[in-house]
């Protein structure tokens, strides 16, 4: 029998993230070029690690990060990621593939926008569809 995961939400994330980091590297990156994100932006080294350019860091905690690219982490499969702030009842419910592409297109709109403010103001989270071409 496998060993109970961790009962904190955000260790229960990056201990399954850390397991299957492969998987959610190739999707968040498959996600990426799906949205049309610009082919530069598809992930960035993680020199926190091994340096090997990755589209999903494990033992990160914060949804994503813009540095020379964009990455997803773990906190995509934390459902308190937003506790005390707006969106936290959408983002906890959602599919893993919205919270993704919410992530994807949040960074996005920081690289776009020059700060993480314009791209709150912009509403990135609502326009993931804008990205898909839906």
């Amino acid at each position: 029998m496998p060993d109970a995961p961790p009962p904190d939400p955000a260790d229960h994330a990056e201990d399954f993230a850390h397991r299957h980091a492969d998987r959610l590297d190739e999707y968040a990156a498959l996600r990426m070029e799906e949205l049309g994100i610009p082919e530069h932006l598809h992930g960035a080294p993680d020199f926190e690690a091994d340096g090997r350019w990755r589209a999903f860091i494990a033992h990160n905690r914060t949804g994503g990060r813009l540095t020379s690219g964009i990455t997803v982490n773990s906190g995509c499969l934390n459902p308190g990621l937003l506790n005390g702030q707006k969106g936290v009842r959408v983002f906890a419910k959602a599919c893993l593939r919205d919270r993704i592409d919410a992530i994807i297109a949040h960074e996005y709109e920081e690289d776009r926008t020059g700060s993480h403010e314009g791209a709150i103001e912009g509403r990135s989270e609502d326009r993931a569809s804008d990205y898909r071409g839906s």
